[in-house]
Protein backbone atom coordinates (compact mmCIF):
# COMPACT_ATOMS: atom_id res chain seq x y z
CA UNK A 1 0.00 0.00 0.00
CA UNK A 2 1.59 3.40 -1.27
CA UNK A 3 1.57 6.19 1.46
CA UNK A 4 -0.57 8.72 0.89
CA UNK A 5 0.68 11.84 -0.48
CA UNK A 6 -1.41 14.33 0.63
CA UNK A 7 -4.10 14.55 4.26
CA UNK A 8 -6.48 17.48 4.87
CA UNK A 9 -7.80 16.56 8.23
CA UNK A 10 -10.91 18.75 10.03
CA UNK A 11 -10.54 17.36 13.15
CA UNK A 12 -7.71 18.67 15.57
CA UNK A 13 -7.19 15.69 17.44
CA UNK A 14 -6.90 13.67 13.96
CA UNK A 15 -4.50 15.93 12.71
CA UNK A 16 -2.03 15.45 16.02
CA UNK A 17 -2.97 11.98 15.35
CA UNK A 18 -1.55 11.57 12.16
CA UNK A 19 1.69 13.88 12.84
CA UNK A 20 2.05 10.95 15.32
CA UNK A 21 2.30 8.04 12.74
CA UNK A 22 5.75 7.58 11.72
CA UNK A 23 4.83 4.97 9.08
CA UNK A 24 3.64 7.95 6.67
CA UNK A 25 6.70 9.97 7.65
CA UNK A 26 4.22 12.81 8.51
CA UNK A 27 4.96 16.41 7.45
CA UNK A 28 2.87 19.45 8.82
CA UNK A 29 1.72 21.99 6.13
CA UNK A 30 0.16 25.13 6.27
CA UNK A 31 0.61 27.75 3.90
CA UNK A 32 3.41 25.88 2.04
CA UNK A 33 5.64 28.46 1.45
CA UNK A 34 8.31 27.61 2.77
CA UNK A 35 7.84 23.41 2.26
CA UNK A 36 7.30 23.99 -1.09
CA UNK A 37 10.39 26.00 -1.57
CA UNK A 38 12.64 23.31 0.34
CA UNK A 39 10.98 20.46 -1.98
CA UNK A 40 11.74 22.47 -5.45
CA UNK A 41 15.43 23.74 -4.24
CA UNK A 42 16.86 20.14 -3.61
CA UNK A 43 15.06 17.87 -6.10
CA UNK A 44 14.36 15.35 -4.31
CA UNK A 45 11.88 12.67 -4.26
CA UNK A 46 9.36 13.26 -1.73
CA UNK A 47 8.72 10.83 0.92
CA UNK A 48 6.67 12.52 3.51
CA UNK A 49 3.01 12.53 3.63
CA UNK A 50 1.87 16.20 3.95
CA UNK A 51 -0.79 16.75 6.65
CA UNK A 52 -2.51 20.17 5.63
CA UNK A 53 -3.76 22.13 9.09
CA UNK A 54 -5.63 24.26 6.58
CA UNK A 55 -8.84 22.99 7.52
CA UNK A 56 -8.65 23.08 11.46
CA UNK A 57 -10.27 26.33 11.42
CA UNK A 58 -6.61 27.44 13.40
CA UNK A 59 -7.09 30.91 11.48
CA UNK A 60 -8.81 33.10 13.94
CA UNK A 61 -8.17 36.54 15.73
CA UNK A 62 -9.96 37.07 18.40
CA UNK A 63 -9.90 38.50 22.10
CA UNK A 64 -10.83 36.49 25.10
CA UNK A 65 -10.37 37.08 28.57
CA UNK A 66 -7.80 40.04 28.57
CA UNK A 67 -5.77 38.40 25.67
CA UNK A 68 -5.82 38.75 21.47
CA UNK A 69 -5.34 35.21 20.73
CA UNK A 70 -3.97 34.59 16.59
CA UNK A 71 -4.35 31.13 15.35
CA UNK A 72 -1.27 29.73 13.96
CA UNK A 73 -2.88 28.90 10.64
CA UNK A 74 -3.69 33.30 10.28
CA UNK A 75 -2.19 34.42 6.92
CA UNK A 76 0.15 36.95 7.54
CA UNK A 77 -1.87 39.49 5.19
CA UNK A 78 -4.39 39.07 7.36
CA UNK A 79 -2.97 39.73 10.57
CA UNK A 80 -1.38 42.52 8.94
CA UNK A 81 -4.89 44.34 8.15
CA UNK A 82 -6.70 43.12 10.85
CA UNK A 83 -8.52 45.71 12.90
CA UNK A 84 -8.24 44.09 16.28
CA UNK A 85 -4.30 43.86 15.69
CA UNK A 86 -3.43 46.88 14.44
CA UNK A 87 -5.59 48.46 17.49
CA UNK A 88 -4.47 46.39 20.17
CA UNK A 89 -0.99 44.86 18.99
CA UNK A 90 0.02 47.61 16.40
CA UNK A 91 3.84 46.14 16.72
CA UNK A 92 2.86 42.36 15.75
CA UNK A 93 0.90 44.47 12.39
CA UNK A 94 3.54 46.12 11.40
CA UNK A 95 6.30 43.11 11.78
CA UNK A 96 3.78 40.80 9.56
CA UNK A 97 2.91 43.88 6.80
CA UNK A 98 7.19 44.14 6.49
CA UNK A 99 7.46 40.41 5.91
CA UNK A 100 8.55 38.14 2.58
CA UNK A 101 6.81 40.09 -0.47
CA UNK A 102 3.02 40.65 -0.63
CA UNK A 103 2.25 37.24 -2.78
CA UNK A 104 3.86 35.29 0.49
CA UNK A 105 2.26 37.08 2.84
CA UNK A 106 -1.28 35.79 1.17
CA UNK A 107 -0.50 32.18 1.88
CA UNK A 108 2.39 32.55 4.72
CA UNK A 109 1.06 31.99 8.54
CA UNK A 110 2.36 32.81 11.85
CA UNK A 111 2.99 29.51 13.26
CA UNK A 112 4.44 28.21 9.71
CA UNK A 113 7.17 31.28 10.52
CA UNK A 114 7.67 30.04 13.92
CA UNK A 115 7.75 26.35 14.00
CA UNK A 116 9.99 26.72 11.26
CA UNK A 117 12.25 28.53 13.71
CA UNK A 118 14.79 30.36 11.45
CA UNK A 119 17.19 33.03 12.50
CA UNK A 120 15.35 35.38 10.60
CA UNK A 121 12.24 34.62 11.34
CA UNK A 122 10.29 37.96 12.00
CA UNK A 123 6.86 36.22 13.69
CA UNK A 124 9.74 34.71 16.38
CA UNK A 125 11.29 38.22 16.69
CA UNK A 126 7.50 40.13 17.32
CA UNK A 127 6.04 37.41 19.45
CA UNK A 128 9.37 37.31 21.59
CA UNK A 129 9.18 41.47 21.90
CA UNK A 130 4.78 41.48 23.03
CA UNK A 131 6.32 38.27 25.50
CA UNK A 132 3.73 36.01 23.40
CA UNK A 133 2.52 32.69 25.02
CA UNK A 134 2.13 29.65 22.75
CA UNK A 135 -0.53 27.09 23.28
CA UNK A 136 0.30 23.44 21.78
CA UNK A 137 -2.47 21.15 20.99
CA UNK A 138 -1.95 17.51 21.14
CA UNK A 139 -3.48 14.10 21.66
CA UNK A 140 -2.64 14.68 25.39
CA UNK A 141 -4.06 18.03 25.39
CA UNK A 142 -3.37 21.24 25.64
CA UNK A 143 -0.10 22.78 27.04
CA UNK A 144 1.41 26.74 27.09
CA UNK A 145 4.85 27.80 26.53
CA UNK A 146 6.48 31.17 26.89
CA UNK A 147 7.27 32.15 23.08
CA UNK A 148 10.60 33.05 24.62
CA UNK A 149 11.38 29.58 25.45
CA UNK A 150 9.68 28.23 22.65
CA UNK A 151 12.78 28.71 19.86
CA UNK A 152 15.44 27.18 21.68
CA UNK A 153 13.11 24.09 23.17
CA UNK A 154 13.84 20.90 22.02
CA UNK A 155 11.31 19.26 19.42
CA UNK A 156 10.31 16.90 21.39
CA UNK A 157 9.75 18.83 24.58
CA UNK A 158 7.38 21.86 22.73
CA UNK A 159 5.77 19.58 19.90
CA UNK A 160 6.10 16.01 21.25
CA UNK A 161 5.97 14.03 17.86
CA UNK A 162 2.01 14.78 17.17
CA UNK A 163 2.01 18.34 18.94
CA UNK A 164 0.75 21.05 16.40
CA UNK A 165 0.67 25.54 17.58
CA UNK A 166 -2.85 25.85 18.15
CA UNK A 167 -2.40 30.16 18.63
CA UNK A 168 -0.69 32.45 20.17
CA UNK A 169 -2.18 34.20 23.17
CA UNK A 170 -0.93 37.92 23.74
CA UNK A 171 -1.63 40.97 26.21
CA UNK A 172 -2.97 44.03 24.65
CA UNK A 173 -0.39 46.96 24.69
CA UNK A 174 -1.80 49.22 27.32
CA UNK A 175 -2.13 52.69 27.24
CA UNK A 176 0.70 53.70 28.91
CA UNK A 177 3.11 51.40 27.04
CA UNK A 178 5.38 52.12 23.80
CA UNK A 179 6.24 50.21 20.97
CA UNK A 180 8.64 50.48 18.10
CA UNK A 181 9.89 47.63 14.96
CA UNK A 182 12.94 48.39 13.04
CA UNK A 183 14.20 46.05 10.60
CA UNK A 184 17.26 46.50 7.71
CA UNK A 185 16.13 44.10 4.61
CA UNK A 186 18.09 43.13 1.99
CA UNK A 187 15.21 44.80 -0.90
CA UNK A 188 12.16 46.22 -0.71
CA UNK A 189 10.27 44.00 -2.69
CA UNK A 190 11.20 40.62 -1.20
CA UNK A 191 12.01 41.66 2.51
CA UNK A 192 14.73 39.33 3.96
CA UNK A 193 15.76 40.73 7.30
CA UNK A 194 19.07 41.39 8.04
CA UNK A 195 18.65 42.68 11.21
CA UNK A 196 15.91 43.60 13.66
CA UNK A 197 15.14 45.36 16.84
CA UNK A 198 11.71 45.58 18.44
CA UNK A 199 10.85 47.13 21.92
CA UNK A 200 7.65 46.71 23.97
CA UNK A 201 8.38 49.33 26.92
CA UNK A 202 6.28 51.55 29.85
CA UNK A 203 6.90 54.92 30.38
CA UNK A 204 5.58 56.81 33.80
CA UNK A 205 6.44 60.32 34.88
CA UNK A 206 9.67 60.63 32.67
CA UNK A 207 11.42 58.17 33.55
CA UNK A 208 11.11 54.02 32.06
CA UNK A 209 9.18 51.30 34.35
CA UNK A 210 9.61 48.13 32.28
CA UNK A 211 11.92 47.16 28.97
CA UNK A 212 11.68 44.42 26.63
CA UNK A 213 13.90 45.41 23.58
CA UNK A 214 14.48 41.79 21.10
CA UNK A 215 16.82 41.43 18.83
CA UNK A 216 16.46 39.50 15.43
CA UNK A 217 19.36 37.84 13.19
CA UNK A 218 21.96 37.96 15.13
CA UNK A 219 22.03 34.84 17.37
CA UNK A 220 20.36 31.67 16.61
CA UNK A 221 16.82 33.10 17.70
CA UNK A 222 15.70 36.58 18.21
CA UNK A 223 16.42 37.29 22.61
CA UNK A 224 15.28 39.79 24.67
CA UNK A 225 18.24 41.83 25.86
CA UNK A 226 18.93 41.27 29.90
CA UNK A 227 21.25 44.41 29.19
CA UNK A 228 18.87 47.09 28.13
CA UNK A 229 15.93 45.98 31.11
CA UNK A 230 18.45 46.34 33.74
CA UNK A 231 20.03 49.73 31.93
CA UNK A 232 16.70 51.30 30.93
CA UNK A 233 13.94 50.66 33.96
CA UNK A 234 13.94 53.89 36.28
CA UNK A 235 15.91 55.73 33.88
CA UNK A 236 15.12 58.83 31.61
CA UNK A 237 15.24 58.15 28.55
CA UNK A 238 18.61 60.32 26.02
CA UNK A 239 20.75 60.00 23.60
CA UNK A 240 23.83 59.35 26.05
CA UNK A 241 21.69 56.70 27.72
CA UNK A 242 20.72 54.98 24.62
CA UNK A 243 24.01 55.45 22.93
CA UNK A 244 25.22 53.09 26.00
CA UNK A 245 22.41 50.53 25.94
CA UNK A 246 23.55 49.94 22.24
CA UNK A 247 26.91 49.27 23.29
CA UNK A 248 26.13 46.51 25.81
CA UNK A 249 23.27 44.86 24.18
CA UNK A 250 26.19 44.30 21.24
CA UNK A 251 28.35 42.42 24.16
CA UNK A 252 25.42 40.19 24.43
CA UNK A 253 25.61 38.99 20.64
CA UNK A 254 26.97 36.78 18.49
CA UNK A 255 26.82 38.34 14.91
CA UNK A 256 27.11 35.62 12.21
CA UNK A 257 28.41 36.30 8.92
CA UNK A 258 26.02 34.59 5.88
CA UNK A 259 24.58 35.42 2.68
CA UNK A 260 22.85 38.18 3.72
CA UNK A 261 25.20 40.68 5.50
CA UNK A 262 28.63 40.33 7.31
CA UNK A 263 29.10 39.83 11.26
CA UNK A 264 30.57 43.33 11.02
CA UNK A 265 27.73 45.16 9.05
CA UNK A 266 25.22 43.49 10.95
CA UNK A 267 26.66 44.57 14.03
CA UNK A 268 27.27 48.03 13.13
CA UNK A 269 23.28 48.22 11.85
CA UNK A 270 22.09 46.90 15.21
CA UNK A 271 23.88 49.75 17.20
CA UNK A 272 22.20 51.93 15.02
CA UNK A 273 18.66 50.43 15.19
CA UNK A 274 18.57 49.98 18.66
CA UNK A 275 19.17 53.62 19.49
CA UNK A 276 16.40 54.74 16.82
CA UNK A 277 13.79 52.16 19.06
CA UNK A 278 14.93 53.71 21.83
CA UNK A 279 14.15 57.60 20.60
CA UNK A 280 10.79 56.31 20.39
CA UNK A 281 10.70 56.62 24.12
CA UNK A 282 11.14 60.79 24.61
Amino acid sequence: MLNPVFLAPADLNQACSLLADEAIQPLAIAGGTDVMVRFNRHRRRRQETLVCLGKLGLDYIREEDGKVLVGACAPLSEIAASPLIREKLPLLAKACSEMASPAVRNAATLGGNVVNNARHADGVAALTALNAAVVVASTEGERTMPMSDFPSAPKLEKLAGDGIVKHFAITPLGSDEIWAWKKLRQRKGESRSVVSVSMRASMQGGKCTAMRLVIGCMAPSPFASKAAAELMVGQEPGPALHEQVALEVLKECTPASDARASAWYREKVTAVLIERVLSQLN
